[in-house]
């Protein structure tokens, strides 16, 4: 069930020390008209993140522009939508009661998850967790590189808005119940498995991200929302918007849209880049 701790929507991820001779994945996805240096994030981080991988920071100086799944810098006007159900609505009692139990392992008070929508209990909890790791989405990647952005007044592209990550999740399936009885039912493995992920990460291990990716999943629509349509659409943007014809563009996303026969590089493969990885690798230290 970890597959949503690398996406927009969740926020929870330790940091472990590794090795600096191995690093975070960076991606070069190039064809005759345009470059993409492509960096996987964590959305939640730690001051040991830092500095990261020059594979993708010694392309600043010379990059057009930023590219993020959103610019969570920029006002956003949108607001949940008060007809979604809340998760006292979609749960059984039993489930209610688990829900409960795990509120209680995260030091939350279950009211406020019960008149949540269900996709948005999910994320409370999962930064609850976060919080207990020690880390804070105002250390995250995507944040952080935002505001080095902003400072230098780098352009920041977004694949998407604010507004239509709300949307994504409102229409999930029982408006997220899926994804909040995941975090509900798995709660103590996911916790435990949050070490061996971050190592993962850090070491630049892509068979132990792709083992973790293919063991964490949702139901397929669940997957297709979070991961695999995402991706698909940024891949058509990054290829067919006018913005994009032409330069250098350095683009952070989620760890876990990088993975895989549908992960943003692959797709980028498939419309004709060469791709070609930066960044040094090591078998992390876990499994």
């Amino acid at each position: 069930m970890l597959k949503a701790l690398f996406t927009r929507a969740a926020l929870l991820l330790p940091f472990i020390t590794t090795s600096l001779v191995a690093e975070p994945l960076v991606w070069q996805a190039q064809d005759a008209h345009r470059q993409f240096i492509i960096l996987g994030s964590i959305h939640a981080g730690d001051d040991g993140f830092y500095p990261l991988p020059t594979a993708f920071t010694s392309h600043w100086e010379s990059a057009d522009a930023l590219v993020v799944e959103a610019n969570i810098l920029k006002p956003s006007s949108a607001q949940l939508n008060p007809t979604v159900a809340t998760t006292a609505e979609v749960l059984t009692d039993t489930e209610k009661q688990s829900l409960a139990a795990t509120a209680k392992l995260a030091g939350l008070s279950s009211s406020p998850l019960l008149s949540s929508p269900p996709w948005l209990a999910a994320i409370s909890l999962q930064m609850k967790m976060a919080e207990q790791a020690g880390l804070s989405p105002d250390r995250g990647i995507d944040i952080t590189l935002l505001k080095r952005a902003q400072a230098s007044q780098l352009p920041i592209l977004e694949l998407e808005s604010i507004e239509k990550q709300l949307r994504l999740m409102e229409q999930l399936d029982d408006h997220g119940k899926n994804l909040l009885m995941a975090t509900v039912n798995e709660w103590d493995e996911m916790a435990g498995q949050l070490s061996c992920l971050i190592d993962a990460w850090q070491a630049g291990d892509q068979a132990q991200l792709d083992t973790l990716f293919d063991e964490s999943q949702y139901d397929d629509d669940t997957d297709a929302a979070l991961i695999v349509d995402r991706n698909h659409d940024w891949a058509d943007k990054l290829i067919g918007d006018p913005t994009y014809q032409q330069g250098k563009f350095l683009i952070v996303v989620g760890a876990m849209h990088l993975l895989g026969e549908e992960g943003l590089p692959e797709l980028l493969r498939q419309k004709g880049f060469s791709i070609k990885q930066l960044s040094q690798s090591k078998q992390a230290s876990c499994s």
